[in-house]
């Protein structure tokens, strides 16, 4: 089978394409056909080598996939043969999802909303789980609130738009691309600020009648933390889903303090592999009632790894997808 390793870490330039032997489950795994695998801003810690996680050199990358059950172990109960599934969480311990075939444990195995396109229910893989775990797990957002989603145009930001939406919030986001405000507004944002206007905290402030936000999901903590204190209201709660251009940040705790402001880190690996399928799945039933809905920006083939790792680097609307 084709699949995408890498055999040492470093840039694009190290993704290769190349013939591998395809994968023989154990009694408790099961083999998936790999229709679609998404790109995440994690595969590329991985191959950098930033996370290097317990597979030794050479491994297959991607965390996120859809595709269908081909083979279960003799000891699976539940997904069999034929199932259509989503599932996240590969790459670390187990091989990755950017190869035509890839082993997944049956408690990653979610099953794929009916109708929705392999390429949709891949990019929804890393992402949905991570802002709704942002917004319910650790801000513990309620309906009424409001809620700014910083950098909204993104994989995870698109997602916490669309969520903090249909849990009943009031949303609030920036982008910094000017074709991006229109498109986040579709995805149900009450207004939509860029982010990289001089006038943009003050137009927050303004939206708020001065009282400022509930919940800040924040994706680049290291250059937004200072703003993000001056717009969260008394008992505010900003969701640091990742850490920006920065591996530190200072805390300005006067700003703070003097809102009883909480700075919530998060991981949504945390969850474990149960858990991030439990909210993949609640996911699922959201995009079947219609709430909520997968954001594809480019669908490129396998082959095209390294391309799609560049692409993901630059501006670009919700997801990147690969397909085998």
């Amino acid at each position: 089978m084709k699949a995408v390793r890498i055999h040492e870490y470093g840039g694009p330039e190290v993704l290769s394409y190349e013939d591998i032997d395809k994968p023989e489950p154990q009694a408790d795994q099961l083999v998936v056909r790999v229709e679609a695998a998404a790109v995440n801003m994690f595969d590329l810690t991985v191959r950098e080598g930033r996370f290097k996680g317990p597979l030794p050199l050479p491994k297959t990358i991607g965390s996120d996939g859809a595709g269908v059950v081909e083979q279960a172990g003799a000891d699976v109960e539940g997904p069999r043969a034929g199932d259509e599934v989503m599932f996240t969480g590969l790459g670390i311990g187990l091989q990755g999802s950017y190869a035509e075939y890839a082993i997944v444990l049956p408690v990653q195995a979610v099953p794929k909303p009916a109708g929705l396109a392999f390429t949709d229910a891949a990019a929804m893989g890393l992402v949905f789980p991570t802002a709704l775990y942002a917004l319910t797990r650790r801000a513990g957002l309620q309906p009424g609130e409001t809620v700014l989603v910083q950098g909204a145009a993104g994989g995870v930001g698109s997602a916490a738009v669309q969520l903090a939406r249909a849990l009943g919030a009031r949303v609030l986001a920036t982008v910094l691309e000017a074709e991006h405000v229109d498109q986040v507004r579709g995805l149900g944002a009450d207004e939509v600020v860029r982010w990289d206007e001089p006038e943009a905290v003050d137009r927050i402030k303004e939206l708020t009648e001065g009282r400022g936000v509930d919940v800040v999901v924040e994706i680049a903590a290291s250059d937004n933390l200072a703003a993000d204190l001056g717009l969260v209201a008394k008992g505010g709660r900003i969701a640091v889903v990742g850490g920006g251009s920065a591996a530190e940040a200072a805390v300005p705790f006067g700003a703070a303090s003097g809102v009883d402001a909480s700075l919530l880190y998060l991981s949504s690996s945390n969850a474990g592999r149960a858990g991030m399928a439990q909210m993949l799945r609640e996911v699922g039933d959201m995009v079947a009632r219609g709430e909520v809905r997968p954001v594809v920006c480019e669908v490129l083939p396998l082959s095209e790894a390294g391309r799609a790792h560049r692409r993901l680097l630059e501006p670009h609307f919700g997801k990147i997808v690969l397909a085998p």
